[in-house]
């Protein structure tokens, strides 16, 4: 079994000094103070900032923050599915400095893939939180998609991504271990929330993705892929003097780039985005064949971006059942957030033409 602690408040600083001094850091930590973040409530993993307060003179942060997954069954059934830890451990040990974006330090990396515990401690950004709810101005939004392009284009078909043992695809066997979940979680959703988008669009998602989900994992899996964040949204940027710091890697996948394009879109969404969002879309498309990617037609990546909806807009009525599930009132910050990937990812679906776009057989 492994010695990872099995949460945030049971990190002590004799563990924390280990894994210090086995990244090279030498300084003593005497004491750590966990902070949970306030309003947050994560339905796999815990977050906190840890206070440290060290023995000497050092060039440690005072204050890092945390993540580790939740010591509970429901935390453990999803990260079992999602392998969210070990994409995010392999992530920052093979590829943190190696992506066109500006990304959190790392000082602790832990995981053991046999219990599914994980520590991973990274530098605590100073500057303003995004926030999915209350998008920035157009000119971030196009800074932004710009940096994913060049992500996706950098990465495009490279095995420096797709090689590695925590890069799963859409064949992943863990993946199928969600189905009943979504299964479950779909019809009390659909029956609670009729009106979420036109009946044809919930009917073909229900007929397709949900009740055929193998067929469509397929579909997806034989698209072009790159490296995908795979929650490339507003609450996991921070923005800071030098500019955004992209934050959650652990839905990394190798998969089609319109799965970002589509979430970065549809989830902060905007008045001023929506209707900037062919100019956006230029913008993105430029930056991806610039870095080696394809120089795909807008219409192309339209394609794209809407072969990913099935997914992303029943898996986010699942996740918002979850919350629900958990008793969070409809002002609880963590409701309101999903509600918005809904409303956000259905309005795509009409949007973009999900009908006309994505082949219905």
């Amino acid at each position: 079994m492994t010695d990872i602690p099995a949460s945030l408040s049971a990190l002590t600083p004799e563990w924390v000094n280990e894994r210090l001094a086995a990244a090279g850091h030498d300084s003593e930590v005497t004491s750590i103070k966990v902070r949970p973040l306030e309003g947050f409530t994560g339905i796999m993993g815990e977050v906190a900032n840890l206070d440290m307060t060290y023995a000497g003179d050092t060039d440690l942060p005072k204050t890092m923050f945390g993540k580790c997954p939740r010591d509970d069954e429901t935390a453990r059934l999803y990260n079992k599915v999602m392998n969210a830890y070990k994409r995010e451990h392999g992530f920052y040990r093979d590829l943190a400095d190696r992506v066109p974006m500006t990304i959190a330090r790392s000082f602790v990396n832990e995981y053991d893939d046999e219990s599914g515990r994980a520590v991973l401690l990274i530098e605590k950004i100073e500057g303003a939180a995004g926030d999915v709810l209350d998008g920035p101005d157009v000119e971030m939004f196009n800074e932004l998609i710009h940096q994913l392009g060049t992500m996706h284009g950098q990465y495009w078909g490279s095995d420096a991504f797709g090689s590695r043992d925590w890069a799963i695809d859409w064949s992943a066997p863990s993946l199928l271990a969600g189905i009943p979940i979504l299964r479950g979680d779909w019809p009390p959703m659909r029956e609670k929330f009729p009106d979420m988008a036109p009946v044809e669009i919930l009917d073909f998602f229900e007929r397709t993705w949900v009740y055929d989900t193998e067929t469509w994992l397929e579909r997806i899996a034989e698209r072009p892929w790159t490296m995908v964040h795979g929650d490339y949204e507003f609450d996991n940027i921070f923005f800071a003097d030098e500019g955004p710091v992209i934050l959650d890697w652990q839905t990394t996948i190798k998969s089609n780039p319109g799965q970002d394009v589509a979430w970065f879109l549809g989830v902060g969404a905007t008045e001023e985005s929506v209707a900037e969002e062919d100019a956006l879309l230029d913008t993105y498309r430029a930056a991806l064949a610039a870095a080696g990617g394809p120089d795909w037609s807008r219409d192309e990546l339209l394609n794209d971006m809407a072969a990913s909806l099935q997914f992303h807009c029943t898996g986010s009525v699942a996740t918002l059942h979850g919350v629900i599930s958990q008793g969070a009132a409809p002002q609880h910050r963590s409701y309101r957030r999903f509600d918005k990937m809904v409303n956000g990812m259905m309005a795509c679906a009409v949007r973009w033409n999900v009908l006309d776009r994505v082949a219905q057989d």
